[in-house]
Parts: structure tokens; sequence; C-alpha cells
């Protein structure tokens, strides 16, 4: 019978073959109880895997193996270990396995299985440019610890143009945690079929979708970017062929493992267990999956250099990328230039800015009645400190707080007033002096800082 533990959507990918055991364990199984595993995982095979022709051969396989005698004298996890390599020899289905009880051990609790972290191990936020990444080893768990964490990550990603999703080397596990994170590069009522799930029974069909909700701030027009390589299996698999085929992510690495039928375990005469294969992933549209050939990037790297080409191309779209109501600053600067800019932040938010100079920007606020007005060229301007900001009424300014060299830009406000707007950065002056007198008069447009 099949026991209680089912991995959907993707299981945790097995690239090695089951665990041995140590020098002295279990006795030798005699021909009776090898017989009865073979053809108890024969009849599994044939009943239950997806592609009949492959179940075929696998039976044919076995029964040559032990006609031949190629299993007597073996106890379980050693005979475990030779069933395994002459089924994958047949047809390398990484998933595919026979265990041995020695190998498995206790059911694990969620912290053995999932580690500490649960699945995501680190969340980086650039300081220079607005991408998050974050790093996910796996293997995923669908349980409270593995939602809580996936939510965690994605919170911190809420603010960012660019996220970077680092499945390089997660094995899968259960691949709601992939629907999950995917549903957050989606518009709530805008749901997608990531992958179809077909079983031997062609009329059984499963559907993997987007959920219609997820805790936290959605990612809609955030860009995505996922790292993959030849360790990259099953689940975490399946998020990166789900969302390439969405046209909602670039996946940038190496060709996937190649594990594309999900399935659980069933007990086995003998003290072993089979991981049975029982649904092949495929496209939305019905099309190929990524069992045995993997899930190909987009951008193919060299081992260890995915992040470097990921941060190549944001670098490259981001003086292009559109602007965002949420952001207030946007760049029209050439492209390959990196402003390492918190686009999270409105001008008011932001203390001394960090923008490198030589570059040119536009200040855009929020405002219904202000449609933005460009600030200096040359140089990007500096929002005002905190404590200048404190009066914006350039008849109660506080000239005395600006540093030596700094200026001040400002704008016509929609009541007839005015607004100081940045500030030319230390050791620049604005081609418009400023003054008490006459900060007034200076009218809306371009300024120029210049060096001192």
């Amino acid at each position: 019978m099949s026991r209680a533990l089912t991995l959907l959507a993707g299981a945790c990918l097995l690239i090695n073959t089951a665990a041995g055991a140590a020098d002295a364990g279990p006795a030798p199984l005699d021909h009776g109880q090898v017989a009865d595993a073979v053809a108890t995982i024969s009849r599994l095979l044939r009943d239950h895997y997806p592609l009949p022709d492959i179940s075929a051969r696998y039976g044919k396989a076995l029964a040559r193996g032990l006609k031949a005698g190629r299993y007597d004298g073996q106890a379980p996890c050693p005979l475990a270990k030779r069933l395994t390599e002459d089924l994958r020899a047949e047809h390398a289905d990484l998933h595919l396995s026979v265990r041995c009880d020695a190998a498995l051990g206790d059911d694990p609790g969620p912290e053995e299985v999932a580690g500490p972290y649960h699945g995501i191990a680190a969340v980086t936020v650039d300081p220079d440019l607005p991408v998050t990444t974050i790093r996910s080893p796996g293997p995923w768990t669908a349980n409270e610890a593995g939602f809580a964490s996936a939510a965690a990550a994605m919170t911190l990603a809420a603010r960012s143009h660019y996220v970077i999703i680092d499945v390089r080397g997660n094995g899968g596990g259960n691949g709601e945690i992939g629907v999950f994170l995917a549903t957050y590069f989606f518009r709530v009522g805008q749901e997608r079929l990531l992958v179809r799930g077909v079983h031997r029974d062609p009329a059984r069909e499963e559907q993997e979708w987007t959920y219609g909700y997820v805790p936290g701030r959605r990612l809609a027009d955030a860009k995505l970017y996922i790292l993959v390589d030849a360790h990259t299996g099953s689940a975490a698999e399946g998020f990166a062929f789900g969302l390439q085929r969405a046209g909602r992510a670039t996946i940038v690495g190496q060709t996937t493992a190649g594990a594309g039928i999900a399935g659980h375990l069933e007990d086995l005469p003998g003290g072993l267990s089979l991981f049975l294969p029982t649904k092949l992933l495929r496209a939305p549209d019905g099309g190929d999956g990524w069992e045995g050939v993997g899930v190909r990037p987009d951008v193919v790297t060299e081992p260890g250099q995915e992040k470097a080409a990921a941060y190549d191309l944001i670098r490259a779209d981001w003086p292009t990328a559109p602007q965002n109501p949420d952001f207030a600053l946007t760049t029209t600067l050439p492209p390959g230039q990196r402003p390492p800019l918190d686009a999270t932040a409105t001008p008011w938010d932001l203390g001394q800015a960090t923008l490198p100079q030589a570059e040119r920007c536009r200040h855009t606020e929020p405002d219904p009645d202000d449609a933005g007005v460009r600030l200096m060229t040359n140089v990007c301007p500096q929002p005002i400190t905190l404590e200048q900001r404190r009066s914006t009424n350039p008849n109660t300014l506080r000239l005395d707080t600006l540093d030596s060299g700094q200026t001040l830009a400002t704008r016509a406000t929609p009541r007839g007033g005015w607004r100081i707007m940045a500030v030319c950065p230390a050791g620049y002056r604005s081609s418009v002096p400023v003054t008490r007198d006459n900060i007034t008069a200076i009218s809306n447009g371009t300024y120029e800082c210049v060096r001192e």
C-alpha cells in the first residue's frame, strides 16, 4: 500500500541512488523475497508509470536481472541500489528509485527535511540597485514553516524592480512552494496555469495554477531572473519551467537535471520501498515538459557565473525600465550606466543621495498637479537633507544648513509658491546661484551643477 507521504508537483530530487548501509547490516533476502519485490515493482510501474513503453522496458530489465541472479544474496540496501541502477540504465528517471528502510529511517520532521531555513537560505537587498536576491537551495516543504519562510522572503523583495531567485542545487520538494512564489509575479485575478500533470490514465489530469491569494505585496511589474544549474531538479525545475513558459522569468545558468515525473512512496516486500513516479509534468499547452531533457536556460553561462550574468542583464535594462508609479525617482541615463539608487524611496525619504556624478536624472513626484520636473544636467541632484527640508519655504529656509558649495533647485507649486527640490552635491555649485534674495525668482527648468 502507498505510504502517507505523497510528493506532488515534483518530489525532492534524489540524484544519488538509494543510500547504502553499513558493512554489518540485515541479512540477505532469500530468492522468494527478491522475486516478490521485483514482481511488485514491475506491477506498480506497469499500472501507474505515465509512459507505457518505458514501463514495459523497466519490467523486462528487472526480469532479466532476476533470471541472471543479479539480485541473489543481497541485503536490503545493496539490493535497493542494484535495482535502482538497473532501472535507470533503461531510462534515467531521476525520481525512480528503490530504497531500504535502513536508509530511510524514521519519518523525518520538518526541520530534518528542510533544515533550519525551510528552503530559503538568504535574502539580499542590493544597496545600490533595486535588486533583491533570494537564495533557495531547498528542499521545499509545504508546511507552515515553509510557506512562512517563502512569504518573508517575498516581503523583503516587495519594493524591488528586479528579483533574482537562486535555485541552483535545489533538488525540489513540494511543488506548492514553487507555485506560491510564482504567484507573487502575477496580478490578482490573473491566475496562470503553470504546468499540467498527466497520469497513466490520460483522462486523469492535474493542473497547477497560481494562487488567488498570497500574503503581502505582489511584484507583477518586477523583472524576474531565476538561476539554475545541473543540480536544479524536480519541483525547482517546475518553478523555472512554468514561469519561463509564461514569459514571466528569464532563466540563467545551465540545463537542469531533467526530473519531470512526480510521484510518491510505495512499500515493497522485504523491507524495501519504491519511489513511484506517476505524474508526468507538461507545459500548459500540453507540450513536452522537462523529463529527461531539463529546463534549458534563456541565458547559458559557465557554472558559477549565473548571478554575474543576471546582474549584467539588470544593469543593461535598469536605465530603460518603465516607471513604476510607486517609485518616485526615474532615470534618463543612457544604457549601460548603473545608478546605485534606492528606487523604493520617495525624494523626501532619501537623505543625502548616493547617485554618482557625471550622470543625468529626472526627479518625479507622485503629485497629480505636477507631471515632474527635470533637475540639473551633467550631475544628478541630491535631495535636501532632513534638516534642510524642515522648511521648504524659501523665505524661511536656513541657508546656513547647506554645505559649502551647495545650492538649490526649486519648482513652482500649483498654489503659486515654491518648493525646494534638490541641492548640488558637495564640491559643485549651481550655474544659477541661489541666495535668500533671488530664490523665488528661479524659474522651473534644467540647471547645471558645475565644479567649484
